[in-house]
């Protein structure tokens, strides 16, 4: 164990927000945690560019070609290499974890439930439809959970982007709408504690080759923003091309747990005070 003061993750999943609508939509609370926090709108996330895909990627710490999920549903794959899925190993920490994300068709919520059984989580709430919604039945755990990891996937983005387009009106208002509920999350976790490490990132973008999907490796699809911000985190830049696969590193690192040799990326040690990054990994 790394003896280091963040006790609690808060990990919040964009489904779908490109970067470039940071600036374009001018979305204010993205816009804040940048300048507050440690960032960039040049992160970059896994192939192929699906969100079944990627959030293995971020739960297991694994390339796709570890894990084997790489096609667009959610199901339990047939492993080919070690896995060490991170709340598994927080668990293993004895720390909890938690996700949250919206409700879904009764025929799915029993794959769901073995999904999360499998990754480990020790509470999943499959409330709300949308961000606000989803937010909403998440407040009781931001209030009383103090420790581990708490995960949060609001899909307003890439409903709309599958829908209408990326960046057209639509868009811009689910954007605007994922925006106002990550303000919101700000102000029920204390960003000035550095007990608290919130994390925001996009899974994916959109509108690269086709205006209604994301499963290219076009930039517009393959960069994301990375998000992170709390006491102890020195505001900057993260460096351009940081991966989504250094995310479950940094929660493993930030939390003093032993980052495992199956994950694929590297704590973000940067984005911390010099004290804490001088700790050995």
């Amino acid at each position: 164990m790394i003896d280091c003061s963040v006790q609690r993750v808060v990990l919040v999943v964009l489904d779908g927000l490109r970067p470039d609508a940071v600036p374009r939509f001018a979305l204010p609370s993205c816009a804040a945690l940048l300048k507050r926090g440690r960032g960039t709108l040049f992160g970059r996330t896994v192939s192929p560019s699906l969100t079944s895909t990627v959030m293995a990627s971020l739960l297991s710490g694994a390339v796709p070609s570890r894990h084997g999920v790489e096609g667009g549903r959610f199901h339990l794959p047939r492993i080919r290499a070690h896995l060490d899925p991170l709340p598994r190993v927080l668990g293993a920490g004895g720390l909890p974890s938690s996700m949250h994300l919206a409700r879904v068709p009764r025929i799915f919520a029993g794959v769901a439930n073995r999904i999360a059984n499998y990754l480990g989580f020790s509470d999943v709430r499959l409330v709300g439809h949308d961000a606000a919604e989803i937010l909403a039945a998440a407040e009781p755990s931001l209030r009383e959970q103090t420790r581990g990891l708490i995960c949060l996937h609001w899909p307003d983005a890439d409903r709309a982007g599958h829908a209408a387009g990326w960046m057209s009106p639509a868009y811009e208002q689910a954007a605007r709408a994922l925006d106002l509920q990550l303000g919101r999350l700000c102000e029920l976790i204390d960003l000035d504690d550095p007990s608290t490490l919130l994390i925001a990132l996009a899974d994916h973008g959109g509108g690269g080759t086709d205006p209604l999907h994301h499963a290219s490796d076009h930039p517009m699809d393959m960069t994301i923003p990375i998000l992170l911000a709390g006491g102890s985190v020195v505001p900057g830049a993260l460096t351009p091309g940081t991966s989504i696969l250094d995310v479950p590193a940094t929660v493993c690192w930030a939390l003093g747990v032993q980052v495992p040799d199956s994950f694929g990326g590297s704590p973000l040690r940067e984005a911390f005070t010099p004290s804490r990054t001088s700790i050995a990994a």
